[in-house]
């Protein structure tokens, strides 16, 4: 599909379900949320052991390499939130343009270097214009986003139609899924509006008010059409040398055989409190009464103790040339 064409079928995505990011996503917007994600940031550095995997080292170094028929190589960062990855990615290779695109409009980038620009778009709705009429792109970065977009395949088409053949996706996403200490998924506990609070939570047997939050979370932001990053590269047609990697987070402790699990289970641990305290609003406005949050909570914050682990997955792909 040539690249007009994709932004077509993506505008076209926006008018049968004209829902927002913001609409979709439910959560802030606001400095509480920004610093979790840069936490967030940190979290995933952690994992993959930079700014993407140390396995794309030579390829992301080689397509950003300028020659003469590309002297200014450039990196779009769709979702950027903060600009935290733009601003690294920018500062890493000052020869390439890095642009960050993201639905809120940032006060400030701290330590922001010229090759890094913003571009204000709701990505839901399409890449801004000038995006679209811009040079098509070397390495785009697409993380946490596809999943809060009403149709993710289109958007993976969007990002085709901008790659330059041989370019680079990298597309990440987290889960909704919690896990025991052995990796076994668990049952998530399910708020039911008609049974009173303290009866649920006695009776919840080994349900896990972990799990339950994530999974009304997910419920609560994720795209009914969302697969996995790698099958929405896979079933796009577009991309060629797919690779996808599933890293388990332990939360709060530091895992078995986890590279880094100590500064992962600690930042889990601050990442996931805060993920509870600013997704209270959006559980709210979808029916859960505050008691029950108050519950739920105290529930969660246990199970801390109980040696949980979240997964995260990160694929990748060269456009097909």
């Amino acid at each position: 599909m040539p690249a007009g064409a994709s932004r077509q079928a993506f505008h076209e995505g926006a008018r049968e379900n004209t829902m927002s990011v913001g609409e979709l996503y439910q959560l802030p917007s606001d400095e509480a949320e920004t610093q979790r994600l840069a936490t967030q940031h940190l979290l995933w550095s952690l994992m993959i052991g930079g700014i993407y995997p140390a396995a794309l080292s030579g390829t992301i170094e080689r397509v950003l390499q300028p020659t003469p028929d590309n002297p200014r190589p450039t990196v779009l960062d769709i979702g950027c939130g903060s600009g935290i990855w733009s601003i690294e990615m920018a500062l890493k290779f000052p020869q390439a343009l890095v642009i960050g695109c993201d639905v809120n409009a940032w006060s400030g980038y701290r330590n922001a270097p010229a090759n890094f620009k913003f571009e204000r778009g709701d990505i839901a709705r399409g890449l801004p214009s000038q995006l679209c009429s811009a040079q098509l792109f070397d390495v785009i970065h697409c993380r946490c986003v596809a999943q809060h977009v009403a149709d993710p395949q289109t958007l993976v088409a969007v990002i085709a139609g901008r790659l330059k053949p041989g370019g680079i996706v990298l597309l990440a996403d987290g889960d909704w899924v919690a896990f025991d200490r052995h990796k076994t998924p668990l049952v998530p506990f399910v708020f039911n509006a008609d049974l009173s609070e303290e009866v649920q939570r006695q009776n919840r047997g080994e349900r896990s008010f972990y799990a339950g939050w994530l999974h009304l979370l997910g419920k609560i932001t994720r795209s009914r059409r969302y697969k996995p990053v790698d099958v929405l590269l896979r079933d796009s047609g577009y991309f060629e040398d797919i690779h996808v990697k599933n890293y388990f987070t332990p939360i709060n402790w530091s895992g078995h055989n986890i590279e880094n699990g100590d500064r992962i289970g600690a930042i889990m641990n601050q990442n996931m409190r805060e993920f509870f305290r600013n997704a209270r609003a959006a559980a709210l406005k979808n029916g859960v009464t505050p008691r029950m949050l108050d519950i739920w909570e105290e529930e969660y914050l246990k199970e801390f103790q109980q040696c949980r682990y979240n997964i995260w997955h990160y694929s990748w792909g060269g456009k097909v040339q």
